[in-house]
């Protein structure tokens, strides 16, 4: 299994691990996720998000090359200035959803929110053949560390931040040293920092003090999970893989339809004429027990989708899915787990909304 850069400074703690991806990931920091879930909405919490996926794309062909193989209308892009966007297949199938970024003339970003997968970079490699760029992986040299909730801003000005990114903006600090560039996320007032990662531990442990001083705390991936899936936010690799469409996940918010790009006609099809047959909902049980990841769901002993991820949510108390339900059960009200409990679906309202 593999480990996060900061994996042993984790382990010394005596942390408690989870795994996704094949990636030791740390469960809780204080021993209580409901407390850390809480810090994302009362305070602040330090997420430790150094798996996530980074690619660069470098050359004075950069711009043109995206423009023609990414979803997003990335020529508006001002230097600093980032968007959702997707890689589709030939037909239509979602590749990968990233947030793509402009950092100079020739110089663009690609940060996902999960590790990077070896069919996205081939196929962005391969897109890229006969152009005058380079695709990276730069994901060993930048990693990624979190900082949510409504005291963020304050820790980033504590740690040097003179100019806060609005969404999806980029600004740069020094940090103990280091060249530090902070991205304002989708959310308002969350950001990520992008961080060399030879100094990654310093960093982290800084930024600790910092947020712990504010009165947040370092948030594990029970509550980050929990977090995500209350938010109705699907995972590549773990709700769903390269066989969807992005309607399907609720990635639409990265597709243009005012321009080409690989896979825009079948996208342009589906949202003239045709419909997702299958899309993902949140998923709760009636009596509030456990639901299994990977299980399948029924109506009336005919089946109506599957579960992908699962938490226990702290907002509702009990657990809560994310469920790929097949169209024709969209609307039922008569669903079962496979124990025969009773299931209830919930809408996942469209993340630009």
């Amino acid at each position: 299994m593999k480990k996060l850069i900061l994996g042993d400074l984790h382990r010394e703690e005596g942390l408690a691990f989870s795994e996704a991806w094949g990636i030791e990931l740390p469960s809780s920091y204080c021993g209580e996720p409901r407390r850390e879930h809480a810090a994302l909405h009362d305070s602040v919490g330090l997420l430790d998000e150094s798996y996530r996926g980074v690619i660069d794309f470098t050359g004075d062909e950069a711009a043109a090359f995206l423009d023609k193989v990414v979803s997003s209308p990335l020529l508006q892009l001002a230097d600093g200035g980032g968007q959702d966007s997707c890689l589709l297949s030939a037909k239509g199938r979602l590749l990968g959803a990233f947030t793509l970024y402009r950092l100079g003339a020739e110089h663009f970003r690609a940060v996902l929110g999960e590790p990077l997968r070896e069919v996205l970079l081939e196929s962005l490699r391969k897109y890229a053949f006969l152009s005058e760029i380079e695709v990276g992986d730069v994901t060993s040299e930048v990693s990624l560390l979190g900082l949510r909730g409504p005291a963020a801003a304050g820790v980033l000005e504590a740690a040097g931040c003179a100019s806060l990114p609005g969404v999806f903006e980029v600004s740069s600090f020094q940090f103990d040293g280091a060249r530090v560039e902070c991205a304002g996320a989708a959310q308002p007032g969350n950001y990520e920092l992008w961080i060399p990662s030879d100094v990654l531990a310093a960093s982290w442990r800084r930024l600790r003090s910092l947020v712990e001083e504010t009165g947040g705390l370092c948030v594990g991936w029970e509550a980050a999970e929990a977090e995500r899936i209350e938010a109705g936010i699907a995972s590549c690799g773990r709700d769903y893989d390269d066989g969807y469409f992005p309607a399907e996940v609720n990635e639409e918010e990265g597709l243009s339809y005012d321009k080409c790009y690989v896979g825009q006609e079948v996208v342009a099809r589906m949202r003239t004429y045709g419909h997702a047959n299958r899309k993902l909902f949140q998923l709760s049980g009636s009596s509030g027990g456990e639901i299994v990841e990977g299980s399948l769901v029924y109506s009336d002993s005919v089946e109506a989708g599957r579960i992908a991820t699962v938490c226990y949510s702290f907002v509702r108390s009990s657990p809560l899915a994310l469920a790929i339900i097949h169209r024709k059960f969209f609307n039922s009200k008569s669903l079962q787990l496979e124990n025969g409990e009773s299931a209830e679906i919930t809408e996942i309202p469209g993340r630009a909304e």
